[in-house]
């Protein structure tokens, strides 16, 4: 006998045996009647699933350019951007540094729901497409943690209206004065000092990163946004 409850008015009770494997689905009826029906597994599977209609969705808005990928939390979202440029303005303590050769870079970026970004994370990764196994290197200049997150001092991180703007936010980053803070000459291949690694790569090609500066970390970009979309708030304070 078949069951019908269209309008949910009567009570269904629903027996599972683990013995002998049976699902029975028991209906008592307005008028008194019970009536029984056996059900596969795979029956009640797709009764419980097609009885939840989820009709949330998740608009991620226009996001900004070379977005790698973007995490949609409570109150903030994160993003991880590939940076296809291979020079920026940087600078070391007083002296500057216009159009200084870079490697190929990756920004995470965590921005609260007001527009601040919150939390920020700088890695270096191989000349290449990127992509989830693409390999990762040692940051050879400052203000660098080994977890990838940018230590900004006192500099205030900047506010955005919209989050397409981020796409400037790598040459704010670079454009903060480095100075010594983390920095180690054991994360470049010729063992040089700050300044002396500015001297000498001012002048160099981005590509010379690959073959005589960049030091593997043993890590992935998979690794790289695995560990920003772990962090908190509270870790870039």
């Amino acid at each position: 006998m078949t069951a019908e409850n269209t309008d949910y008015s009567n009570e269904l009770c629903l027996r599972i045996s683990p013995h002998s494997g049976k699902i029975i689905v028991e209906e008592l009826k307005r008028d008194g009647a019970i009536s029984f029906k056996e059900i596969s597994p795979i029956d009640l599977y797709f009764m419980l699933n097609e009885s939840y209609r989820n009709s949330e969705t998740v608009d991620t808005g226009f996001l900004p350019a070379n977005c790698l990928s973007v995490s949609i939390g409570k109150g903030e979202k994160t993003f991880i951007l590939w940076n296809p440029e291979l020079r920026a303005d940087m600078a070391y303590g007083d002296v500057e540094y216009p159009g200084f050769p870079i490697p190929r870079l990756v920004f995470g970026i965590r921005l609260l729901d007001t527009g601040r970004v919150a939390v920020c994370s700088l890695g270096v990764v191989a000349d290449e497409k990127p992509s989830p196994s693409t390999l990762m290197y040692h940051y050879p200049f400052s203000n660098v943690y080994e977890d990838s997150r940018v230590c900004t001092g006192n500099n205030v991180l900047p506010r955005y209206k919209k989050q397409t703007a981020l796409v400037n936010f790598p040459r704010y980053l670079l454009g903060i004065p480095d100075n010594d803070d983390m920095y180690s000459a054991e994360r470049n291949k010729l063992k040089l000092s700050h300044r002396e690694l500015m001297e000498h790569l001012k002048d160099k090609d981005p590509a010379c990163y690959y073959t005589d500066i960049l030091i593997p970390n043993g890590k992935t970009l998979s690794d790289f946004m695995g560990g920003m979309y772990g962090r908190t708030e509270e870790d870039g304070e």
